[in-house]
């Protein structure tokens, strides 16, 4: 469907539904408004070509199976589902309101009553969920929908965790599914995802409605997960000193590393939110009525976030001529800092000094004549690959890194396959060639391990025991099968410290 075809509304997408509008990008496909000329009402209507490779449209008709079991007040509604020539669709509640991430964007800290009403609802939407067995996966505030009636609604249970599943390799994806800013531990590290794991996103998004900013933070998502997996997060009274007793310890609850230690499970958390949210009224479950609604327009929250009262002004004008005056002694002090100030040793991305492997040169694409050598597996583009024929004896190593000196590695990332994707005649690479399944980590001084790796798109990082060594050699064990006879690994990175 080209851009032009998507502006001319309205026009019919079958016998039941008329697109009339254009939504944005899911989850999982593109997003209309439709009319559903039965029932005379308007939906928000999800559509994914019937094209796209079998796990997506595996992944579609889960959310859509998923989320016509769930008929709840905090939680988009599917009312049908189907297929219509090459196209799959799913129907659902057309929510009249503003995202909570386009909320943040122009308030990002809330007032404490807004916490209350949205968080509540939240966590009442994925109450219900996890006693159908659904664990959502991805709870952010884009995936959270507010109207001006004060109705949250959590949506897009696209990668939604279906308990009686659990044995199929789509709900196994690790680190390959979820958005890092917002995802638990065991997420980061590739374990189970329980509905614990919607806890702490949901304690992610707790906290940044509070704080004004995000728990953890960083330039790259491995940067990001590695924090959600080591360090403690900041205490939310630095940035919000004003907040309700108990507010802090709620929050830091939810952001647990340890399963244990989390909320055991919705109810345990809303039950806490009444000591810290004491109801005002005992025939209330809301603090607001219809003329104090927590969605204004964004422009009025902008405007609300941006206005400065007359007294700070005067203040902001003696400090500004204040820092002006210190100005030299404050470019030394950064100079000074600048030449004494020594690191402490953390984790980082870890380059190799060499590595040795058979990597196939002949061209297969008549645009890659240089074939695909072994540096296509640090270069940062995931539709660049190795390709490599299947090792001849098993007990021969397909790559051995070599480093400078002795390096702790605590992650090695894989994105399995040769990930690109253009049209022409050899379509989807990720289909052609072999993709490593299981591979043996051996380490100079005879330590090994094995890891086993999903067969999708994207970086995964398995779970790892840290190694210590200056040369670690890695067996194909296991494959997944495919026609062409080479095997592809379209890129490596690894995390870890130097030692001394």
């Amino acid at each position: 469907m080209t851009e032009h075809a998507a502006q001319n509304f309205p026009r019919p997408f079958n016998e039941n539904y008329d697109l009339i509008g254009t939504l944005g990008k899911g989850g999982m496909g593109l997003v209309y408004k439709a009319l559903d000329k039965k029932l005379k009402r308007e939906v928000a209507f999800k559509i994914l070509d019937a094209s796209a490779d079998e796990e997506a449209i595996q992944r579609f008709y889960l959310e859509a199976q998923a989320m016509k079991e769930l008929d709840h007040q905090n939680i988009v509604h599917v009312f049908d589902f189907g297929k219509q020539d090459n196209q799959l669709f799913i129907a659902m509640t057309y929510v009249q309101g503003f995202s909570l991430s386009d909320v943040l964007q122009r308030q990002s800290k809330l007032p404490f009553d807004a916490i209350e009403v949205i968080i509540r609802q939240i966590a009442r939407g994925l109450l219900y969920a996890h006693s159908k067995g659904i664990v959502h996966r991805d709870v952010k505030p884009s995936n959270i929908m507010l109207t001006r009636d004060n109705r949250v609604y959590v949506m897009d249970f696209g990668i939604s965790y279906i308990q009686e599943m659990e044995k199929d390799r789509l709900t196994k994806t690790g680190m390959t599914m979820g958005t890092p800013e917002y995802m638990s531990p065991e997420q980061c590290h590739g374990d189970e995802v329980t509905l614990q794991s919607d806890i702490y996103s949901m304690g992610v998004i707790l906290y940044e409605m509070t704080c004004g900013r995000l728990p953890f933070q960083g330039n790259r998502p491995v940067e990001i997960a590695l924090k959600h997996v080591q360090e403690p997060p900041p205490d939310p009274k630095q940035f919000r000193p004003d907040m309700p007793k108990g507010l802090s310890e709620l929050i830091l609850k939810c952001l647990k590393k340890k399963l244990n230690e989390r909320f055991h499970d919705m109810q345990e958390f809303l039950d806490e939110c009444d000591q810290v949210f004491p109801p005002k009224d005992a025939h209330s479950n809301t603090r607001f009525g219809k003329k104090q609604s927590l969605l204004r327009h964004p422009t009025s929250i902008a405007e609300a976030a941006t206005r400065i009262p007359a007294s700070v002004r005067v203040i902001r004008r003696r400090l500004t001529a204040l820092a002006i005056s210190l100005f030299p002694l404050l470019i030394l002090l950064m100079v000074l800092l600048m030449l004494t100030y020594k690191p402490e040793s953390t984790l980082r991305e870890i380059e190799w000094d060499d590595a040795l492997g058979n990597f196939e040169q002949s061209a297969i694409e008549a645009d890659i004549s240089g074939g695909y050598p072994i540096d296509n597996l640090v270069d940062g583009d995931l539709k660049t690959a190795w390709l490599t024929a299947m090792p001849a004896k098993p007990q021969n190593p397909v790559l051995t890194l070599f480093f400078e000196k002795k390096t702790l590695i605590t992650h090695i990332g894989f994105a399995v396959g040769y990930q690109k994707s253009v049209d022409d005649p050899f379509g989807d690479r990720f289909r052609i060639f072999k993709k490593p399944k299981s591979l043996t980590l051996e380490t100079k001084e005879g330590f090994k391990q094995k890891i086993k790796l999903e067969n999708v798109k994207g970086m995964q990082y398995p779970v790892l025991q840290a190694m210590e060594s200056s040369e670690i050699k890695i067996y194909l064990d296991e494959v997944y099968e495919a026609d062409n006879k080479d095997f592809a690994i379209s890129e490596v990175r690894m995390l870890g410290m130097e030692l001394p």
